[in-house]
């Protein structure tokens, strides 16, 4: 993983080497202006694309963050445990729908709403309300991760000691998961930053980064400025695209990859920190606790002479012992009127979000079925046509794609993990092969496709046509790379889970490891392997940037894996350059509709048919013992 993650790195670098040298340092990095069109080695500067970007990551997480909170609260305490598997299914489904679906959605039918308010659908706010509810599932399943870790007498003891439930939730429960929570924050704006093939349906200006970002705060969110993912996707086939231009936005590509190795390095430390409170960097947490504690100093004077004054109990005891602590804290909150308003107020704004999620996602589906049932009406729809450029060929292409890359990354996966789990002992070792793999997991998809483009086809010449092209293998190796760290991870988390009496009654029984392992530990994840391959599928299926620069956007003649074709995801991004906007506009959406079904159908397996396929092949025998029975009984009676 480690040659694999160095190896991106430095081609991404190597490519990029010209761009510094032809722009120059200054240019990129210190201009306050941008024009990469004229083909002259000023205005590149890389701040004003990216400020578009933390301004739509911004917003986007100021929407998402309270809202998956809430959610993630409201499944967690709210509903009974049997419940809960509806509400992640939930979570599932928003997060494994193509960006391109969401680009689609929000251009056409979110647009509609922002234009009654009077913005444009193709502006920054229009794309950071989108990016939210696409960042809001990594939310809601890192919060509901962390909160399960918590231990729940931190619940039990605050509710014995007379808190309401509610409050014990929020001021004692969810301040354990903190940390946590703030991984699948800063996971969230990894995501947001890398975002490229929705926002490039949305933010298509590029030109005045300098007269918008000096317009004020309105000019700035009604404007359609593009990100800095959207201008290397957008400008890497352009009109104006060049050596030298394309050098540049691998050198974009580069800097981008730093932000998000900073962002990983700041998980690991949090994850490390809560692992292990002796770290090495206790001098942060010690900084950390003195500046809140500063800054709480003059509203804690102020709550305590509020007790003071108008708790009469506080008058009568030091808080000196534990138990005269107890029981002040019993009889404050016995005697605090406004505990029900508190839980009403929380609650409300739980249930709330809680309907949003379930508003949009119902929302987004409704409006990709009823658009895409009329498309598949039409006479033009190519749903079942298998010729050139067509949804049918499109489909066949996309299990291509996936039958090769499921093919070659299910045993590197298996293999790794088995390795890292049952073999390895080396602590350190590990910690270095999983940081690798966060790393490479939550790398921008747009850069693998850039390495894709770089190695496969302009290295190696993985097309018909050599050095120049594109072909469907080089697809399906750029996905490999795309799938195999968050595919490696879910099958490692599946063995650990397996208890470790297992290993050491059937070592101490005389069982070799390789036994150990074939006959009794992947027997027993096979379960959750499978899910997690449906889930590697759906992560396929759900892949645009990566196959737009390797893949193509338009098919061959013939389906061959040495040719160019186009999958479902990018035949949608392909209409964007169709001049027909009514005609593309359906393409897009009888696409739509078949990748939907595509997604709901891999959840569908993943939750319902592969943790019950015994009880299904027991109730399928017991159907079939029953139906030869009876058959043999006609005939006998006959």
């Amino acid at each position: 993983m480690g040659l694999v993650l160095f190896g991106i790195i430095g081609f991404i670098l190597y490519k990029s080497i010209l761009g510094f040298q032809f722009y120059g340092i200054e240019n990129i990095l210190f201009s306050n202006s941008f024009n990469i069109s004229d083909g002259k080695n000023t205005g590149t500067s890389f701040w004003l694309p990216f400020s578009s970007t933390i301004l739509t990551t911004f917003i986007s997480l100021l929407i998402a963050v309270p809202i998956g909170i809430k959610t993630s609260v409201f499944i967690k305490f709210r509903i009974k445990k049997k419940y809960r598997k509806i509400f992640r299914i939930i979570s599932e489904t928003l997060a494994g729908i193509p960006s391109v679906i969401f680009g689609l959605f929000a251009s056409i039918s979110l647009g509609e709403v922002m234009k009654f308010f009077g913005i444009s659908s193709y502006s920054i706010i229009n794309a950071s309300i989108m990016l939210s509810f696409m960042v809001l599932p990594t939310i809601i399943a890192m919060t509901l991760n962390s909160l399960e870790s918590v231990d729940d007498n931190l619940l039990t003891n605050p509710i014995t000691m007379g808190n309401t439930k509610t409050r014990a939730i929020y001021k004692v429960y969810k301040k354990a998961a903190r940390n946590g929570i703030i991984v699948g924050v800063i996971l969230a704006m990894g995501r947001a930053i890398g975002e490229t093939m929705a926002l490039s349906m949305i933010l298509q200006n590029e030109s005045r980064y300098s007269d918008v970002l000096s317009s004020g705060l309105i000019g700035i969110l009604t404007s359609d400025l593009k990100t800095i993912s959207v201008v290397i996707s957008t400008n890497m086939f352009g009109e104006n695209a060049n050596e030298t231009t394309r050098s540049l936005l691998f050198a974009f590509g580069f800097i981008l990859f730093v932000f998000i190795m900073i962002f990983n390095l700041m998980v690991l430390f949090i994850t490390k920190s809560k692992n292990n409170k002796k770290h090495k960097f206790k001098w942060i947490d010690t900084s950390i606790n003195f500046l809140v504690n500063s800054f709480m100093l003059i509203p804690n004077a102020i709550a305590n002479a509020f007790d003071y004054v108008f708790f009469s109990y506080r008058r009568k005891t030091k808080l000196q012992t534990p138990e005269e602590i107890i029981l002040y804290t019993r009889k404050r909150t016995e005697s605090y009127k406004l505990a029900n308003v508190y839980t009403w107020y929380k609650l409300m704004w739980e249930i709330i979000s809680v309907s949003i999620c379930f508003a949009f996602l119902a929302w987004l589906i409704l409006d990709i079925i009823s658009n895409g049932l009329y498309a598949w009406g039409l006479p033009s729809s190519t749903v079942f046509q298998y010729s050139k450029n067509t949804t049918g060929q499109a489909f066949l292409n996309t299990l291509l794609i996936i039958i090769v890359s499921i093919f070659i990354s299910l045993p590197f996966a298996l293999l790794t993990a088995i390795y890292l789990t049952e073999y390895s002992k080396n602590k350190m070792f590990k910690t270095s092969v999983n940081f690798f793999l966060d790393s490479l997991g939550s790398t921008p998809s747009i850069l693998f496709g850039m390495f894709g483009l770089i190695f496969f086809i302009e290295t190696l010449g993985m097309t018909s046509g050599g050095s120049r092209g594109y072909s469907l293998i080089a697809g399906a190796l750029t996905i490999v790379l795309v799938i195999i760290p968050s595919f490696t991870r879910s099958i490692q988390q599946i063995l650990v889970q397996i208890p470790n009496e297992i290993r050491t009654n059937a070592l101490a029984l005389g069982t070799s490891k390789l036994q150990l392992i074939t006959k009794i530990i992947l027997p027993s994840a096979i379960t959750g392997i499978v899910s997690t391959t449906i889930l590697s599928i759906g992560r396929v299926l759900s892949e645009t940037a990566p196959l737009y620069l390797t893949a193509g956007l338009t098919s061959s003649s013939a389906i061959s894996l040495d040719r160019s074709g186009q999958t479902l995801t990018t035949r949608i991004y392909a209409q964007l350059f169709n001049i027909d906007l009514v005609n593309s506009t359906n393409i897009m959406y009888e696409v739509a509709l078949v990748t939907l079904l595509l997604v709901l159908g891999l959840i569908f397996i993943g939750y319902y048919i592969v943790p019950n396929y015994k009880k299904i092949i027991k109730y399928l025998d017991d159907k079939t013992t029953f139906l030869y029975v009876w058959i043999k009984d006609k005939i006998k009676n006959k």
